[in-house]
């Protein structure tokens, strides 16, 4: 009885290959679908924010690296993209910002490039942020069918572009988008960490060895479950705080005056 069970399957499978050599299955074809290139990161965001505010005052500058991406099959040959700045761009290249990439190209063998853009620290940026606006064209190599595809938010459709970034600095040390009122998650995050303070978050970054590039991210807090990390680093610098002060030493705000706490949900 097993032996006519696996001679039928078997023989299933073997019709199976046949209807579909019959039916002619089509294979993608790099060379005519020229292959669409886009930015990885735009699946999840168009907006990259960089921030020296919460750096130490030597840091004069910051490397970001950024993947581009082709569709499709490595190819024998250097395929060079056409990357394009918008006039609206408040960053200044050779003054606000340089890339060291030698050239914008898809290396033989690969299906992938990073762009590197190193990020100098200068007064302007503390003063007001600034914005450079990367947008993937077509050209000879790649199209950019892989282009755009509605989302709703709020009950409003809006195209969500995957061949655009926006990229914003500042040497401003405010307080992240999940720690900012009127978000979402404001008062989730007060109840866990207090009152924003710039000293507070750099005591945060310090103590955790935390990402700032990370946390100033429009949508850090629903991202692989962040915002349950609150309580965690709540409950640390409280039981911190309350050695400190223990010891003697206790922590101050800015002022020297004001002792700093947490929010009433640490433990």
């Amino acid at each position: 009885m097993k032996k006519e069970i696996i001679y039928i399957c078997v023989l299933a499978f073997v019709m199976m290959l046949s209807a579909c050599r019959k039916d002619g299955l089509e294979v993608y074809d790099d060379e005519a679908a020229k292959n669409s290139i886009y930015f990885p990161k735009a699946d999840t965001i168009n907006d990259l924010t960089v921030s020296f505010g919460y750096s130490k005052s030597n840091v004069k500058d910051s490397i970001l690296k950024i993947v581009v991406r082709a569709i499709g099959s490595p190819q024998p040959a250097d395929r060079l993209y056409n990357l394009t700045i918008s006039d609206s761009s408040t960053l200044k290249s050779g003054i606000d910002y340089d890339f060291l990439n030698k050239s914008f190209a898809i290396k033989a063998g690969k299906v992938a490039d990073t762009l590197k853009i190193k990020l100098y620290r200068n007064a302007a940026m503390a003063k007001d942020s600034l914005f450079l606006y990367l947008d993937l064209k077509p050209n000879e190599n790649f199209t950019n069918d892989y282009l755009y595809r509605p989302v709703t938010s709020n009950n409003k459709v809006y195209m969500k572009y995957y061949t655009r970034l926006k990229l914003k600095v500042d040497d401003i040390a405010g307080p992240p988008p999940f720690w900012t009122p009127g978000n979402t998650y404001y008062t989730s995050t007060i109840g866990y960490l207090g009152t924003f303070s710039s000293l507070k978050f750099q005591m945060l970054i310090s103590r955790y060895n935390l990402d700032v590039q990370e946390l100033v991210q429009p949508n850090w807090f629903n991202v692989n479950g962040n915002g349950r990390r609150l309580g965690g680093w709540a409950n640390g610098l409280k039981a911190y705080f309350t050695q400190m002060a223990l010891a003697g030493t206790p922590i101050y705000e800015a002022d020297g005056v004001t002792l700093m706490t947490m929010g009433r949900y640490a433990q």
